[in-house]
């Protein structure tokens, strides 16, 4: 139940007419944000049951999407900055502090060491923030992150704030290690105190971590049986997969320890092999996860066999195991999920589908407007801006390779010039760009080869925006922002894609869609191309590729019976309105000569 002191948006509508310190034109708009509020998810709700409880308004607000709410991303933005005034002023925030200058010579000489490439914007905040309360950058600990994001829970509310807290704290620590004179302090900031976590490995015995530390080494394969007899049966799992493997045993024991068996007994990974344990940590987070057998389940079962192949244990044991653990494994997946269906359904219009394909082009001629400076309709002069020229461009280029080759974002961020990306161009004809993959999560090998317009497109990245960009002369396609070893971060990445892809297309779609998207384009060109749909996106098996196939068929299927219906209406319709054949009676014959008789 809210507090009483919590208005309603209708109480909220109605103290904004009595502002009379405002314009009729902002008290407008402030009711508009509203309003708007009160239509977030599909459906208007009446503002009398609507309470802007901060808590839960601000948060909704933030991750509301402006197509979903039929209004451009402008106004999108002025609606989350009314809210937050209107529920400032009704004493539901703090009010938000003036941005003065950095008297404190020791912070202004921090502040301006600051590369110029790098944008600092939530660590600036944070500097300002401990020169106004007079805190010595000597002195600067976890407990003033831990004030700092008190402060802006209270002025701002939302979920957003530990994200960019521990984003100052993250960009504190790297001008620590880049920039001399920087405090050498390390800031992390405290787990969320509501959240429950998991224990780590570290509260085990030492005899425990050892034996983990052992099991990640066999994981990798740097133990001596790769070299032996079994060198050509198991190959080392990726990093990712370990990383799984570890969360998935870090899960399994912690039931174990929720459930009765002491931490401190648990002196070795012989433990996860007793069926009482076993069984008593499966049921404690197949309950802990909403009794469902879900994805996350399913980590923690298919931690046990790997952790049994460590130990060497029989593989008539191991067969016993994993048949057990059937039932913590979701079933087969037999149809692509309701949420790739509907993103394949709005893709179906025609307009929609132009859009997509005609996207890269359109971002690649926005990328010049903003290199060269463009003058707007309103006649002001927009002075050339060649990093954001960069970025754009690089999208551009990022969404042209998915619909040609639709890559896993990892692997899109990875690709480097002259290895997995090789661009020739003859004397005399445009150029031809050669693209092969190895895939990170399955090492299948993916190819094509872009000619024509789209090798244009990239050829035009790499001469012309590229060098605009951070780090020019490393091998990466896209290069970091920030370091020069390390490629593109693929959840930055993958965002301005998607952002891209929003304001074009008016619906949500991910850098993972363009997999789907491209196999659904492959079935419909020919229903039984499997062996396509499996090649294009790396898979080593046909279970992708059936999911789309049975999509696909079953509709060419319905196409074809309306199809039908409508050929054998439109017969019937012309028989049924021919004259019907009458046979001659059998005094209708010759006509008898003379009269009767």
């Amino acid at each position: 139940m809210s507090s009483p002191d919590i208005p309603t948006a209708a109480q909220a509508l109605a103290m904004i007419q009595t502002w009379d310190d405002k314009p009729s034109d902002q008290r407008r708009n402030l009711r508009t944000a509203v309003k708007t509020y009160c239509r977030l998810g599909g459906s208007k709700r009446p503002p009398e049951i609507v309470r802007l409880d901060p808590a839960r308004c601000l948060p909704e607000v933030d991750a509301a999407r402006a197509s979903a709410l039929g209004i451009s991303d402008k106004s999108l933005r002025n609606v989350r900055s009314g809210l937050r005034y209107v529920l400032r002023r009704c004493g539901l925030l703090a009010p938000v502090r003036e941005r003065n200058p950095v008297d404190d010579p020791r912070w202004a000489e921090l502040i301006g060491q600051l590369p110029a490439r790098f944008h600092p914007h939530r660590l600036r905040a944070f500097l300002e923030f401990c020169a106004a309360r007079d805190i010595v950058p000597e002195a600067v600990t976890n407990d003033t992150l831990v004030a700092y994001l008190d402060r802006r829970q209270a002025e701002r509310g939302g979920d957003n704030n530990r994200a960019d807290v521990r984003e100052a704290a993250r960009q504190w620590n790297k001008m620590a290690k880049a920039l001399p004179g920087w405090p050498q302090i390390e800031l992390a900031l405290p787990p969320d105190p509501d959240r429950t976590l998991s224990p780590p490995l570290a509260t085990y015995p030492v005899s425990l971590q050892r034996e983990v530390t052992e099991f990640v080494d066999w994981c990798r394969g740097s133990g001596e049986e790769f070299f032996g007899e079994e060198a050509d049966v198991r190959e080392p799992m990726s990093e990712a997969s370990i990383q799984t493997r570890l969360t998935g045993l870090r899960l399994f024991l912690w039931g174990a320890v929720e459930t009765g068996t002491p931490a401190e007994e648990m002196d070795g990974l012989e433990w996860l092999m007793r069926s009482d344990v076993r069984k008593r940590s499966m049921r404690w987070n197949r309950e802990r996860l909403g009794g469902k057998v879900t994805a996350g389940l399913a980590t923690i079962a298919d931690t046990l066999p790997t952790v049994a192949a460590f130990l060497n244990r029989p593989e008539a044991e191991r067969a016993v195991l994993r048949q057990a653990l059937r039932a913590y494994r979701p079933k087969r997946q037999k149809e692509i999920t309701e949420r790739n269906a509907r993103l394949l359904d709005r893709l179906t219009d025609p307009v929609a589908r132009g859009k997509l394909l005609k996207l890269p082009f359109k971002l690649m001629e926005r990328a010049r407007e903003i290199r060269d400076g463009w003058v707007s309709h309103e006649g002001i002069d927009h002075a050339p801006k060649s990093m954001e020229a960069c970025w754009l461009a690089a999208v551009a280029v990022a969404v042209e390779i998915e619909l040609n080759l639709p890559l896993r974002v990892s692997d899109l961020t990875q690709l480097t010039l002259d290895e997995e990306l090789r661009i020739q161009r003859q004397r005399r004809g445009s150029p031809t760009a050669f693209l092969r993959v190895t895939a990170n999560k399955n090492d299948q090998v993916v190819e094509t080869i872009l000619d024509e317009e789209s090798a244009e497109l990239l050829q035009e990245y790499v001469d012309a925006f590229r060098p605009l960009g951070p780090h020019p002369e490393t091998r990466w396609l896209f290069p970091n922002r920030d370091t020069a070893g390390h490629a593109r971060a693929p959840q930055g990445f993958s965002a301005a894609i998607m952002e891209e892809l929003e304001k074009e297309l008016g619906f949500h779609m991910t850098v993972q869609s363009f997999r789907c998207f491209a196999a659904t384009v492959i079935m419909e060109m020919n229903p039984h191309a499997i062996e396509d749909v499996r090649l294009i996106l790396g898979h080593a098996g046909f279970a992708m590729a059936e999911r789309h196939y049975r999509r696909v068929n079953r509709h060419a299927a319905a196409r074809r019976l309306s199809a039908g219906l409508r050929s054998l209406r439109r017969d019937t319709q012309l028989q049924a309105a021919a004259p019907s054949f009458r046979p001659p009676r059998k005094d209708r014959g010759m006509p008898r000569l003379g009269g009767r008789s």
